[in-house]
């Protein structure tokens, strides 16, 4: 009796697709999408309720645990004085996603997976700048995203300027964690 492939073949598809393998139902955009909407509700024109990036909940639930150990002690060296009663702050004195202390709502916003765990968002923040030359110009933020304990979560992320990317926010949190 010959085996009958067709039926072999279906039986392993079928067998996969409920195995719950992460690589194939993982939405790597996901975080990255949660952390492009805050910065726009945050760039809001009239916003008073900006909200952190990288409050505890989001660096349990949006960044993986490298990158929140390293936004942690970077936090010990805040760019300003914490308030009152407080011993850590933003290591940041501009926003790590805008890349900017000034801007505008965010306007065509993207979000594209570019596979391999990297995820890029581009959007435009300077539509609102008058007289700007570079007022229309895309921003680009590239993502790595990678899987942890089953879970798609940020990395790191990296600002392109002028068609090449930088070092790392990862990167920049250690050095300023070093305190020099």
């Amino acid at each position: 009796m010959k085996p009958n492939f067709a039926v072999l073949t279906t039986a392993i598809v079928f067998a996969l697709a409920g195995s719950g393998l992460p690589a194939l139902a993982a939405d790597l955009k996901a975080p990255v999408k949660t952390v492009i909407d805050l910065a726009a509700r945050n760039w809001k024109g009239d916003n008073q309720d900006y909200e952190d990036y990288f409050s505890e909940e989001r660096l349990k639930t949006l960044f993986s645990t490298d990158f929140a150990n390293a936004y942690r002690e970077a936090s010990k060296h805040p760019a300003y004085d914490p308030p009152e009663g407080q011993t850590t702050g933003s290591p940041f004195d501009y926003d790590v996603i805008t890349n900017g202390q000034d801007g505008c709502p965010l306007t065509d916003i993207r979000v594209e997976d570019d596979g391999d765990g990297q995820v890029t968002a581009i959007f435009k923040n300077g539509t609102c700048l008058e007289g700007d030359p570079t007022a229309n110009d895309d921003h680009t933020v590239i993502f790595h995203v990678k899987e942890e304990n089953g879970q798609p979560v940020i990395d790191d992320l990296y600002q392109v300027e002028k068609g090449n990317s930088g070092p790392g926010l990862k990167e920049q949190m250690q050095e300023i964690a070093k305190g020099e």
